[in-house]
């Protein structure tokens, strides 16, 4: 169909042509002709000309916009719109006053419905257009005035003669037709024959596909009786591994990762995933996996908190299944697993029961190991993952009390903001940064005013109240990467990376003000609180860590004796008071 609409729209471009022939022979009849013998018609010969050459125009347009439609190749109206064109070509001879010659511009119309339509149905076409144009012929013969005998003979078997041409031109065009249709047809029996082949390759490839998930099920068994005869020295590895990675490794989150890297690969399973317990909201979740599917993901995360589990971790029992229902586990749905063990990770810190005298218990999460076999686990397996359990509770255990430890010398006690010593270090890394970068650094010192007087008069612990209270109030404030501590007593330093002395008194202003303006209560109890502030800055005020410190604590003291709850910046000179 591409192609016929290619030899049409070739068609109508060579209709323009023909327009533009037909309007310059008017042009040259009508006036460089006036002695020439044309058609009168009651001399409106120009006005019929015009209104014939408009008409074929519009014909034209009309096909372009039937084929942008896709409605020219509709039954009634291509045959309609042939039969017109054969009309105005043969109506062009009167029209214009051309001469027989004209009638070969029927080969056009006469091989394009041939290539469309076969030899059979341009047949119908032929006969109109030979009583057409007998017709034409005899209207043109009777409006010049009549001629002889011998000149109806001429023009009629001239008419008669051409036909006869177009006629044997239709049957060798109507014989490529017939040529391209078998050749059609041919294309699409080997289509069908390919779509065939394909079909049965694709039958063949799945059949090799059987067999490679049967040779794969075959390998996973061999893998299994391999698994299983090497049990006792898995035991002696894993138990070897876990040891070096609890001596070695206090960061949790490297910790587990390592532990489950060592199951999978002693157990031979395919899946291990470790889940941490939430006591707050009695949910798992899950910290270490190498599951990296995220539909099976998916389905863990949404069924992992299932009773059966939640039952293991509260009851401290094991549990193994190998023959796995999804409907009592139903994070295993859809993902082909068939059997798995699950171990409590239960951790015994040093901490009693006062009422039982008995040792206290933390619940931490669960270990679980999956496999897609049936059948795959026993109770030797059952054993070493206790055992696997037991050691993964104490790395636990140990871990956490790293990270306690390391937060008591990190942090201050009281207001859990950084003590002095980690101040020291952080002020160490940020002065060497600043100084090598070549950027401001600030640093601020304050602390309460007549806070002996709360301490005195509502006592220590409300005085302890005082300082939480005021470091949350800091701390909260604070942008990231401003560095906040306690350096002793009821003085407090604050370190401003990459900040001028303005802005850091602007922000230091805003601190203050709002402290001014909060209101501490403890019962009964109820009072406000004021600080002062001493303000330094690298290097426009000091030119080491111990001077930037000096310096600011200088200037919180000019603060002190200008009546107190004010802001105060370091000076050049110990004269000069900013």
């Amino acid at each position: 169909m591409n192609k016929i609409n290619k030899y049409e729209r070739v068609y109508v471009n060579l209709t323009w042509v023909f327009i533009l022939l037909a309007f310059i022979q008017m042009v040259i009849r009508d006036n460089f002709l006036v002695n020439a013998k044309i058609i009168t018609l009651n001399g409106i010969c120009s006005i019929c000309t015009v209104i014939f050459l408009i008409a074929i125009l519009m014909f034209n347009l009309c096909k372009i916009y039937l084929l942008k439609k896709d409605m020219f190749y509709n039954r009634p109206m291509y045959n309609l719109l042939r039969l017109l064109e054969i009309s105005y070509i043969l109506a062009s001879v009167i029209i214009f006053g051309f001469q027989q010659w004209v009638y070969i511009l029927l080969v056009f119309p006469v091989l394009i419905i041939t290539l469309e339509m076969g030899k059979g149905k341009v047949r119908y076409f032929l006969v109109y257009s030979l009583i057409s144009a007998v017709v034409f012929q005899g209207l043109k013969i009777y409006s010049s005035g009549g001629i002889g005998i011998g000149g109806i003979y001429f023009y009629f078997s001239t008419i008669v003669f051409l036909h006869a041409i177009l006629f044997i031109f239709s049957e060798l065009c109507g014989k490529i037709h017939e040529d391209n249709y078998e050749s059609q047809q041919q294309n699409k029996m080997l289509l069908s024959e390919l779509t065939d082949r394909y079909k049965q390759l694709e039958d063949a490839q799945k059949e090799i596909k059987n067999q490679n998930e049967k040779l794969r099920d075959t390998n996973l068994k061999m893998e299994d009786t391999n698994r299983k005869l090497t049990e006792s020295l898995a035991e002696l590895y894993t138990v070897q591994q876990i040891s070096e990675v609890i001596n070695s490794i206090f960061d949790i989150e490297k910790l587990l990762q390592n532990v489950n890297d060592i199951i999978i690969g002693v157990m031979g399973v395919k899946y291990s995933t470790i889940l941490m317990y939430d006591e707050n909201k009695n949910i798992f979740k899950i910290h270490t996996t190498n599951i990296i599917d995220q539909k099976e993901l998916m389905i863990i995360n949404d069924n992992i908190n299932c009773k059966i589990l939640l039952d293991s971790l509260n009851s401290g029992k094991p549990v193994i299944e190998n023959f796995v229902d999804p409907e009592e586990y139903p994070f295993v749905k859809n993902r082909g697993i068939n059997s798995l063990i699950c171990i409590p990770l239960i951790t015994t810190p040093k901490k009693f029961d006062k009422t039982q005298n008995a040792t206290e218990t933390k619940k931490m999460g669960l270990v679980l190991i999956e496999h897609k076999l049936a059948n795959a686990f026993d109770n030797n397996n059952l054993r070493l993952m206790n055992l696997i359990g037991k050691q993964v509770g104490i790395a636990l255990e140990n871990a956490a009390l790293y990270e306690r430890m390391n937060e008591i010398a990190t942090f201050d006690n009281l207001t859990k903001i950084y003590n002095r010593l980690s101040f020291q270090k952080k002020l160490e890394e940020e002065f060497e940064a600043a100084r090598k970068n070549n950027y401001s650094l600030s640093l601020a010192i304050f602390d309460i005013d007549h806070f002996k007087k709360f301490n005195d008069t509502y006592g220590h612990l409300f005085g302890d109240k005082v300082l939480k209270h005021i470091a949350a109030v800091i701390k909260n404030s604070l942008r990231s990467g401003e560095i906040f501590a306690r350096f002793g007593g009821e003085e407090f330093i604050i370190l401003f990376p990459k900040t001028d002395i303005e802005t850091a008194a602007e922000t230091v202003e805003e601190l203050r003000e709002k402290l001014e303006k909060t209101t501490i209560r403890d019962e009964l109890v109820s009072a406000s609180v004021t600080v002062s502030f001493g303000i330094s800055c690298y290097p426009h005020f000091a030119s080491s860590e111990s001077e930037l410190i000096k310096t600011a604590d200088d200037a919180l003291y000019r603060a002190k004796e200008a009546g107190r709850n004010c802001v105060k910046l370091a000076c050049r000179e110990k004269s000069e008071v900013l």
